[in-house]
């Protein structure tokens, strides 16, 4: 059985979910006036509960970007009454931050409730398959830590699911959530900041390219263009990538270098599917196909 491409299916299914879901959050949140960046304080809220927020806990969970602008962004959040300072160097939400929270996710949820591409019982079928999954991912031993998925089985408890598909955007979230913690633990393991692993597998992906142009398509985490340079600079140092006249790519080193974290990852994450046998491996890949379909054809 092919389990990398019941993967993309399952993907593919969150992603055509994704597009009511993201929607209807940004409604809700212009609706709700909700100051700009809300994004990350708000997901900070969904993942962490009542545990204390901190940067360095947050980018456990969203390693690519910059401290020191998360900083900002939590702090821009208690100013404006979204979180409170625990008086450490953490802040917890507020009942007006968890209001917030909850509607956003409600509105998330409701857009997904006309959506009726399959019986229900299939669907249910398909989902309870990804919940043992799930299980077993969450048993297998340490490490690398279960960290992210963890955070999200406990604390997305706090927010109630109302319809079939948010089922599965919670489920497929899970064990996404574990992918990411096998995947950062293992290039963590490089000793290199996420923002600069994210520069090398674009390059690994990619033909040469100015470092301007670089730097335009992976700006959006808002890492300066100046980190930037000096990501580049370590990844040379490394041998992972050249530049010449301005031009960087990556090297067969660098490319060597993912393609083995990639491999190490999938191993990694597929190994709890092991908890499914050949024919349950067999359905699910059936109805994961089936509601991809379906779905595309709302």
């Amino acid at each position: 059985m092919n389990l990398k491409s019941i993967w993309s299916a399952l993907e593919d299914v969150y992603d055509v979910l994704g597009g009511y879901g993201f929607a209807a959050m940004d409604k809700a949140a212009t609706e709700m006036e909700l100051k700009p960046d809300w994004s990350t304080w708000l997901f900070a809220i969904w993942l962490f509960g009542s545990e204390p927020i901190t940067t360095a806990n947050f980018m456990r969970i969203f390693p690519y970007g910059l401290a020191r602008l998360n900083d900002e962004r939590f702090a821009s959040a208690v100013q404006h009454g979204y979180l409170i300072s625990d008086g450490k160097n953490g802040c917890t939400p507020t009942e007006f931050g968890m209001k917030a929270a909850h509607k956003v996710w409600r509105a998330a949820g409701d857009s997904l409730a006309s959506l009726k591409p399959m019986p229900e019982t299939q669907m249910e079928k398909a989902f309870d398959y990804l919940a043992r999954i799930g299980e077993a991912a969450l048993s297998a031993p340490e490490p690398p830590s279960h960290y992210v998925m963890s955070h999200k089985r406990e604390n997305y408890k706090l927010f109630p699911i109302l319809y079939p598909l948010e089922r599965f955007i919670v489920l497929f979230g899970e064990l996404a959530a574990y992918r990411d913690d096998m995947y950062v633990a293992t290039w963590g393991a490089h000793g290199v900041a996420g923002h600069a692993w994210e520069i090398l597998d674009f390059l690994s992906n990619s033909d040469a390219i100015t470092f301007e142009d670089l730097h335009k398509k992976l700006s959006r985490r808002g890492v300066t263009e100046e980190v930037h340079a000096g990501d580049v600079r370590e990844l040379i140092e490394r041998g992972w990538a050249e530049e010449n006249s301005g031009v960087v790519k990556a090297t067969e080193a660098g490319k060597q270098v993912r393609a083995e974290v990639e491999a190490e990852t999938e191993r990694l994450f597929f190994a709890p599917w092991s908890s499914l046998n050949e024919s349950e491996l067999e359905e699910l890949s059936n109805l994961a196909n089936q509601l991809r379909d379906k779905l595309k054809g709302v």
